[in-house]
């Protein structure tokens, strides 16, 4: 049997750099696709609906044409909604407005209505607990490390409840926990251990000076924790 690999320091320390290297880059990209398909392919489908409409208005003496356009503008509607959904999962406007405690409960929200699940979501921020323009990347990471624990829940939990806790406290203490549990299958906390996705999420968290922690009890459900400080400079 092979020895496992144990990486010395300076190895975990450039793995890490790469992680977050790659990362960032993710990132813009998944900005810029946001902004191309927003402003650009959006406009167009609108642009396209509005001339349908302008068809289907002098099609009334034809009705089974006036149906089909009826019918077609129906469909451009879907696109567009979808078009949205997309790019709001790749760059979420709403990290920009209201902001991200904001933004956190709404994707729980959303997450728990589109998987019919019953939500059980509870946010305690304290009052001064805002974030600068400057903490973009740190609230981008937040959103992403929640969004890769909600995508576990509807991969693995087969659960029927969502459960969500964000508590923040103010400056001078400076703190964030952010809760996702679920009442599913569970999983064997060791194997999950070895899992790449846990491993990068993990990473992740460490290297804006957090942690996560994971309890699961198969059969009786999964919780991960995340506890981060907030970034310098809130104010």
């Amino acid at each position: 049997m092979n020895a496992l690999y144990h990486p010395d320091g300076d190895t975990l320390a450039r793995l890490r750099g790469l992680l977050q290297h790659t990362e960032a880059q993710h990132a813009r990209t998944q900005a810029q696709l946001a902004q191309q398909l927003h402003g650009e392919l959006g406009a167009l489908l609108v642009a396209v609906k509005l001339e349908l409409g302008w068809v289907e208005r002098r099609l009334e003496e034809q009705p089974d044409l006036a149906t089909k356009c009826a019918s077609l503008g129906g469909l451009l509607d879907a696109a567009v909604e979808n078009l949205n959904r997309v790019a709001t999962s790749l760059r979420p406007r709403l990290l920009e407005w209201p902001g991200l405690w904001a933004a956190l409960e709404w994707q729980a929200q959303d997450f728990a209505q589109r998987h019919g699940l019953q939500a059980d979501v509870r946010m305690h921020v304290q009052a001064g607990a805002e974030l600068p323009p400057s903490a973009q990347d740190w609230a981008d990471a937040v959103y992403r490390s929640a969004d890769a624990l909600l995508d576990n829940v509807a991969r693995h939990a087969q659960a029927s409840t969502l459960r969500v806790r964000l508590y923040v406290e103010a400056p001078p203490a400076g703190l964030v926990m952010l809760e996702i549990g679920d009442d599913g299958v569970g999983f064997e906390p060791a194997a999950l251990a070895r899992g790449w996705g846990l491993l990068a999420l993990r990473e992740r968290v460490a290297h804006w000076g957090g942690r996560l922690t994971l309890a699961s009890v198969p059969g009786g459900g999964t919780t991960v924790r995340l506890q981060l400080p907030l970034p310098q400079g809130v104010s």
